[in-house]
């Protein structure tokens, strides 16, 4: 009988459904960090945020990751966790309080942002995935700790037992995914998120890792598995991984389980894609083999951390990846220099005593260069992350 029960549950599992190629045979997504274009004004009403996303609607762009946070508070009318920047009456830069203002002004007024926007992408033709940055909660020395009281949640602030700790047992800023109330909290997160109608989830294990340090969870089970203590033990020893996987393998299950009572509800497939680094995944817990072999992934990205214009081999993971259905994408970063602007460089700015300092992004002709070499990998797709020109985009064609 329970080889039976083994056997239907097998039968019925969800086979993974990348989006397909929209006007093109590489499949297409950009990532929307749903803050910048607030921060910069680009985004100050429902129908500036409707009017970006249509504006994708004749170009190969065939999936939009909305991201829902900042640090660990959202940008939509959360019941798990605050508004940006709510509470705060004096804000780190011009930028902050502007998008604050205008988030507020949108949820006040009953405007959900992620409905807008899956709304708009579902009319411009477009698959909607929500992005979760997997831990990108900021230090309380950055700004003086405004940053960190603009965007880190009072969950963040109520919790310091439940930080990473280093050797020494010294606290940092990033939760440890080692933790099950962490876990519940990017679980309650997403429990919102798949509410609305979107095709996906998106964890960004690029925004920002670490995910586990020396907290007790992981050095009893280091003991428990090699029979010694974890002192001395560097971070990156391969014996951390399985450990590690081990967690992170079960928190991605669990996504994977939210998505599909939600899919039946809906009566349709949601996906689930993940975005990590090519050589630093183990080390951050992510099983990408094993995440394929389960069936977890509909698309998988490949980047790097850090700025863009790098190169690396994705053919170990197009082969990793052949047979699952999955598809893969490499994840482009399409800045190349420079840095966000800091509390004291913007009031310099403000007072016409500094100018904001350069950028330099990937042009066309990189993007299409480099997609050509892609294509010859083996690359199912393209993945741009902080690509906010949609004048470029709209005429980009990989």
């Amino acid at each position: 009988m329970k080889h039976l029960l083994l056997l239907l549950l097998c039968s019925c599992a969800i086979a993974a459904e990348p989006p397909p190629p929209r006007h093109g045979s590489l499949l297409l997504a950009v990532n929307d960090d749903g803050f910048s274009a607030f921060h910069n004004g680009r985004y100050q009403s429902a129908d500036d945020l409707r009017r970006a996303m249509l504006a994708f609607k004749d170009t190969q762009v065939a999936i939009m990751e909305w991201c829902v946070i900042a640090g660990s508070r959202a940008n939509y009318p959360s019941k798990v966790t605050e508004l940006i920047g709510s509470g705060m009456t004096e804000f780190p830069r011009r930028g902050d309080e502007l998008a604050h203002t205008t988030l507020k002004r949108m949820a006040d007024a009953g405007e959900h942002t992620l409905k807008i926007v899956a709304d708009a992408c579902h009319e411009a033709g477009l698959a909607c995935y929500a992005s979760l940055r997997m831990n990108g909660d900021y230090a309380e020395s950055l700004s003086g700790g405004s940053f960190a009281r603009y965007a880190n949640s009072s969950f963040w602030w109520r919790h310091p037992q439940l930080r990473i700790t280093n050797a020494a047992g010294k606290s940092g800023q990033r939760f440890s995914f080692a933790f099950p109330q962490v876990r519940e909290f990017k679980l309650s997160i997403l429990r919102e998120v798949v509410q609305q109608d979107i095709d996906g989830i998106n964890l960004d294990f690029q925004r920002h890792p670490v995910f586990f340090g020396f907290e007790k969870p992981m050095t009893d089970a280091f003991k428990a598995r090699y029979g010694i203590e974890a002192d001395g033990i560097s971070q990156d020893d391969p014996r951390w991984v399985p450990l590690r996987y081990a967690i992170m393998s079960g928190f991605v299950r669990d996504v994977r389980r939210l998505l599909d009572e939600a899919g039946r509800a809906k009566g349709r497939h949601l996906g689930l894609s993940v975005r990590v680094d090519w050589k630093k995944y183990p080390t951050w817990g992510c099983d990408i083999a094993t995440w394929l072999k389960e069936g977890l992934l509909d698309y998988l990205v490949i980047g790097q951390h850090g700025l863009g214009g790098y190169d690396f081999d994705i053919t170990p993971f197009v082969k990793m990846a052949a047979g699952s259905g999955c598809a893969v994408l490499f994840g482009e970063e399409a800045i190349l220099s420079g840095h966000d602007r800091t509390a004291e460089e913007d009031r310099l700015i403000a007072a016409g005593k500094m100018k904001p300092a350069p950028r330099s992004l990937l042009t066309r002709e990189h993007y299409e260069k480099r997609a050509a070499s892609l294509r010859a990998a083996g690359t199912q797709g393209i993945h741009l992350f902080n690509e906010t020109r949609k004048a470029m985009l709209s005429g980009y064609s990989p």
